[in-house]
């Protein structure tokens, strides 16, 4: 029984009431037109500066988002009869906070970090797109963008620290 919603190939607004949904597809961002994957990350800029600017916050909010997108998006999955449905975004608010907390909190390196997250979310060099092949359901979604993140937090670590000697 899907409680609460129709068991679909496709995401809509309706399947927002129920809460894994909700949190899977990033509280809507997912919905919007053309580009989720680029809304969800940029949702995750605005939330990451809700974040206190301490390691231990930082690492706290990204582990436990990570876990609760995992359970959303691997009930979602089920739900839905999908793999990796391009309205779940919650991996790319995790991938780009991953890349986020390498960086200063200044309004460059946030679009720098931003941009670096989509570039690597979105042509996938490996390790990346092995991962995404290699697991299914909510883990797999949620494992490639955090190696995407990871990848573009060293990169825009890297850049910073050389143009900051």
């Amino acid at each position: 029984m899907s409680r609460g919603f129709a068991i679909s190939a496709e995401l809509n607004w309706h399947a927002l009431r129920h809460p894994s949904a909700f949190i899977a597809c990033g509280f809507g961002a997912g919905m919007l037109p053309l580009v989720p994957g680029t809304w969800g990350s940029a949702l995750g800029v605005a939330l990451w500066l809700l974040i206190p600017p301490q390691l231990i916050w930082q690492v706290g909010a990204c582990v436990t988002v990570f876990l609760i997108g995992w359970l959303a998006t691997a009930q979602v999955c089920r739900r839905h009869a999908v793999n990796d449905p391009s309205q779940v975004v919650v991996d790319e608010i995790v991938g780009v906070w991953i890349t986020l907390a390498a960086l200063p909190r200044q309004a460059l390196w946030l679009l720098v970090g931003f941009v670096l997250f989509r570039v690597f979310d979105v042509l996938k060099p490996f390790p990346i797109g092995a991962l995404e092949r290699r697991f299914k359901g909510g883990f797999g979604v949620m494992i490639d963008d955090l190696a995407a993140g990871t990848a573009a937090g060293l990169v825009g670590y890297g850049a910073w620290r050389l143009l900051a000697s």
